[in-house]
């Protein structure tokens, strides 16, 4: 293994070998001066003098002033132009001192500096097409350490174009150092990325959009596929104002593409929300009958059909305080309805009209938040748990009202919908349950531990059930 020698060496050790090169130095200029009737032995002395002048002026210079400066600076890497200052004041020093103490005239340095960069450029060709390479890179600030890039173009100087995607690590006058998502590190000279298409998925927000193809066979409810697929891609984290969509795209090998777009913040989020909608696009599709088109034809959709337990709709109706005698009415309407992990169920602000009640597995009331661990991206934050007995939606059942947070399925579910259209003819029959429904929605602000509604909040409720059930 390499060692770090910053780490390596304490600082004990450190402060000795200073105080040793600082009386190495003493020792040698006392000797070279008791030595004053040897004009060598003089002449060396002021040269081991200006040497360590120039160098203690240039590591001061550096120290005081020169860090501090870049260390403020909004740029890619400070210190590479840091080092490239100091490369100049080092090269500046040592053409003064071979004047002031060697006697070099500096007009016949510079007349032959002509001959000599000539050869040492097509010497260093390769080295010297890297060193402006990292220049240009590290002027243009187009991207910096910790940031994804994607890198198109011949990397390997072979035949074609190919696409590398990773996480900047270091940047030098060399190289760039990029981590792969598989925890592999490769060394890109900067040569190649100068020629190639470096696309920065951080920059300038971090926030991109995402897409995923997937061709359909043509049917009848397509309006209702691309709806159901919207809904289930919702268990991607998003915030509120970029919530996943679904467009009809194109027609290909005689069916239907359809485009799932989505937004990610940073790379890595948007990796995890692709696997995600893949598994959720095959779920989606297969459970509504829907074939997927390919190069070997149709699939062939599988789907078990859930079975509604014996005493179900009396059991929701009893949980939620309507009369029993609604169940064998309700029964023709209810849907039932799987949700994989990971697939929402609502969406906060769509619209709604229909209440849901778990039969089996487990949800979760859940909001956005912004992190960097594991990875920057987005996330859920739950805010409740929803277990099997559980409902919820009854705010857009019973008011028309959009839909107040989002709820994913967190683990295989299995749900009962009630859906207004099923519930209406019910009410209208029965006016006089409209205070039950009432009391159904302050039994879920206390449960959701909302501070009490106060009476002209009820008032508010009886009114917008009267009018959505048209009482």
């Amino acid at each position: 293994m390499f060692r770090d020698l910053r780490t390596a060496v304490s600082s004990t050790r450190r402060i000795a070998a200073f105080g040793l090169l600082i009386l190495a130095l003493g020792l040698g200029a006392y000797v070279l001066g008791t030595q004053h009737q040897h004009p060598r032995f003089i002449q060396a002395a002021g040269t081991i003098f200006w040497v360590v002048g120039a160098y203690l002026g240039i590591r001061v210079f550096t120290y005081v002033l020169l860090d501090p400066l870049l260390s403020n600076r909004e740029t890619a890497v400070p210190g590479f132009a840091r080092d490239l200052v100091v490369f100049g004041l080092y090269v500046g020093a040592a053409v003064l001192l071979l004047h002031k103490a060697g006697g070099v005239n500096l007009g016949a340095i510079l007349g032959t500096g002509a001959i000599a960069a000539a050869v040492v450029g097509l010497s260093l060709q390769e080295t010297l097409g890297n060193l402006f390479a990292g220049i240009s890179l590290h002027l243009d600030e187009a991207f910096r350490p910790g940031d994804w890039i994607e890198v198109t173009g011949n990397l390997r100087n072979m035949a074609g174009q190919e696409t590398f995607v990773g996480q900047v690590e270091t940047m030098t006058w060399r190289s760039v150092q990029i981590l792969t998502e598989n925890g592999d590190t490769t060394v890109f000279p900067n040569r190649i990325l100068a020629q190639a298409v470096v696309t920065n998925l951080y920059a300038p927000s971090g926030l991109h959009r995402r897409t995923l193809k997937v061709t359909v066979e043509p049917h009848g409810p397509m309006v209702d596929t691309v709806a159901a697929l919207e809904q289930a891609l919702g268990g991607i984290p998003h915030y509120p104002h970029r919530k996943p969509e679904v467009v009809t795209h194109s027609f290909d090998m005689g069916g239907v593409v359809l485009e799932l777009r989505w937004w990610a913040l940073g790379w890595r989020h948007g990796r995890a929300a692709n696997f995600l909608a893949v598994r959720l696009t095959q779920t989606v599709l297969n459970r509504r009958g829907v074939p997927l088109l390919g190069p070997h034809g149709a699939t062939t959709p599988r789907s078990v059909p859930i079975v509604l337990p014996e005493g179900a709709v009396p059991d929701i109706l009893e949980r939620i305080g309507l009369p029993p005698d609604w169940a064998d009415e309700l029964r023709e309407g209810i849907i039932l309805r799987r949700a994989a992990p990971g697939e929402a169920v609502i969406r906060a602000g769509d619209p709604g009209g229909s209440l849901f009640m778990v039969m089996q597995g487990g949800l979760q009331v859940v909001r956005v938040a912004e992190r960097t661990e594991p990875y920057t991206g987005l996330y859920w934050e739950e805010l409740a748990e929803l277990k099997p007995g559980d409902w919820f939606g009854e705010g857009s059942l019973l008011t028309g009202a959009v839909r107040s947070a989002t709820v994913v399925a967190r683990t295989p579910c299995e749900l009962v919908e009630l859906p207004k259209a099923a519930f209406e003819k019910c009410v209208q029959r029965n006016p006089q349950v409209v205070d039950r429904l009432v009391d159904l929605m302050e039994s879920r602000s206390l449960r959701m531990n909302e501070a009490p509604k106060a009476e002209s909040r009820r008032e508010e409720w009886l009114a917008q059930i009267k009018n959505w059930f048209r009482l």
